[in-house]
């Protein structure tokens, strides 16, 4: 039997046992799924059902990687499920640059490195991979492997390599080129119907890095204009499809239009109204413009000072009814900092949807036994702790009231007597205490009010160190505690995954206890369960 024809049996043969459990967990659905329904089954197909089964179990023992699960014939059957449920999917959370196929920028990329002006993109492009990368550009593939994250590559490195969709995003066309390609793309391939775009209104900054030919001659009028064309001619072709435009602007203090405002409150502010302005000239704008969001590194953002530069432009946005959300949560010197962010995010902005949230999805009592376990195993061995490294932001952020000395020990690898690990002990177990409950406070009163929280597993998985593994994702944990989630690729073409890929991680971390049917709700956005039942049912008759 060819390996296509197997995966059209364990397809049907999946959809036929989901169907008929109304989506019932992994682990339930494949142990059905083995028993079969006649001795006619195939062997072939029991075989891999079976294989599939026990690489589950070794996946949850950390026998096994999760690529290896998503290789499998029955993941990728799998996946064919998710493609083919009637109702398309919702994505949350996209950005246009990170989200633009290697095949769709490398025409465009190849006329700005061939073109008059091509010193000064060779220049720009080799800055950030280094000397003679530009000028070796050639084939899809090249420009394919520069805007893939790789492996030992993180949050900061990640920002870097967004250039080459940005270097050709500067003119309306362009935008709307882009937009129409995404739209295709997630429609046809990843059964996606609604897109919630990020996307940055103004890129003008400080950053040398980020000086772009053509940027100076894009309004931001250019941008919405470029993006709702785009997808309004992808509209025309499949009405169904929605979208929705949310405009990002950065958090991070220096990014803003130094060589025209004087502070970046102001500089935010002309983009508030500028947004408002286009609204007012372009009213059928309306029903798609209609939220904003914030991006960028948040470290160095969580006291409710850093919140005030753009309080004020958000309180305008909230009266003429826009919705605010934000990314938070996702990057931080010290857990409790990355809580407080997100804490001042909901008291201060009032958002209406926290994008990522990671901080409050660790367990801070595994979080901080670990870093001390860890700590106590360097300090036997006389390891000392970097200055400014997470570990020593940590420990500086905790209450040692008279027991300073030992963090000093800590810090200069001077061994700790027993009594000593004791009362490290203490401090870490009280410090975990509050963080845990500060965590609780911040997530009930975003379950009270009703706000949403986007996940986004391989972008957290990737881009932090928050967490070893996908099943350490809190996104179960979430969904048990009542919030109301929904999920996102975030940037799918630079971090190597999409919305099918997404669904099957969440599915394959918590096999146990997430419904199949659960998923489906939050992916969609559909909440009546006899209607997702009935769903289920027509796909057997396709």
């Amino acid at each position: 039997m060819s390996k296509a024809s197997k995966i059209d049996l364990l397809t049907d043969h999946l959809i036929k046992i989901i169907s008929e459990t109304n989506g019932i967990s992994l682990v339930d659905t494949l142990e059905l799924a083995v028993m079969g329904d006649s001795k006619d089954d195939h062997p072939l197909v029991k075989k891999s059902l079976q294989e599939f089964k026990r690489l589950i179990n070794d996946f949850q023992s950390n026998e096994v990687e999760i690529k290896t699960l998503l290789s499998h014939p029955v993941a990728i059957a799998l996946g064919n499920f998710f493609k083919r449920f009637p109702k398309p999917y919702i994505e949350e959370h996209i950005h246009l640059t990170g989200s633009l196929s290697a095949e769709f920028i490398h025409p465009h990329l190849m006329k700005l490195l061939q073109g008059p002006d091509k010193e000064i993109y060779f220049n720009i492009i080799n800055k950030v991979y280094g000397e003679g990368t530009a000028e070796s550009i050639q084939t899809v593939e090249d420009v394919d492997h520069l805007v893939r994250l790789k492996e030992d590559e993180f949050f900061d490195r990640y920002l870097k390599i967004l250039l080459l969709p940005k270097l050709i995003l500067t003119t309306k066309e362009m935008h709307a080129e882009a937009a129409y390609h995404m739209a295709s793309e997630l429609y046809h391939k990843f059964n996606v119907g609604t897109i919630r775009l990020k996307f940055t209104l103004s890129r003008a900054n400080q950053s040398a890095d980020e000086q772009i030919p053509g940027l100076e001659n894009l309004t931001e009028e250019d941008v919405v204009l470029g993006l709702y064309d785009g997808y309004m001619r992808f509209k025309k072709e499949f009405p169904s499809f929605d979208f929705v435009l949310s405009p990002c602007f950065r958090k991070e203090a220096n990014f803003y239009d130094a060589a025209n405002f004087p502070t970046k409150r102001d500089h935010f502010l002309h983009q508030v109204d500028a947004i408002l302005g286009i609204l007012d000239k372009h009213p059928f704008l309306i029903p798609h413009l209609c939220e904003v969001d914030t991006v960028g590194s948040e470290r160095d953002l969580y006291r409710k000072g850093h919140f005030a530069e753009m309080q004020q432009g958000f309180r305008k946005l909230h009266f003429k009814g826009f919705k605010i959300r934000s990314h938070h949560g996702e990057t931080w010197h010290t857990l409790k900092k990355g809580v407080q962010a997100v804490d001042n995010a909901l008291n201060i902005w009032h958002i209406d949807t926290l994008e990522h949230g990671l901080s409050l999805g660790i367990n801070p009592n595994y979080y901080f036994h670990s870093l001390y376990r860890r700590l106590v195993i360097e300090n036997e061995r006389g390891g000392k702790i970097k200055e400014n490294s997470t570990d020593w932001k940590e420990l500086m952020d905790m209450d040692w009231r008279e027991y300073t000395d030992i963090r000093e020990k800590l810090f200069k690898g001077i061994p700790l007597d027993e009594k000593e690990k004791r009362e490290f002990v203490k401090v870490k177990f009280h410090t975990a205490r509050e963080v845990e409950h500060y965590q609780h406070d911040v997530l009930n009163r975003m379950i009270n009010k009703g706000v949403s929280l986007i996940a986004l597993p391989s972008s957290n998985n990737k881009l932090t160190d928050s967490f070893e593994d996908y099943k350490d994702h809190p996104f179960s944990w979430w969904e048990k505690k009542g919030l109301k989630l929904g999920m996102g690729t975030d940037n799918y073409v630079t971090l190597n995954t999409n919305y099918i890929q997404e669904l099957l991680i969440l599915l394959f971390t918590d096999a146990e206890n997430l419904k199949i049917t659960k998923l489906l709700m939050v992916a969609t956005g559909e909440t009546r369960r006899p209607y997702l039942s009935q769903l289920l049912w027509k796909m057997r008759q396709t």
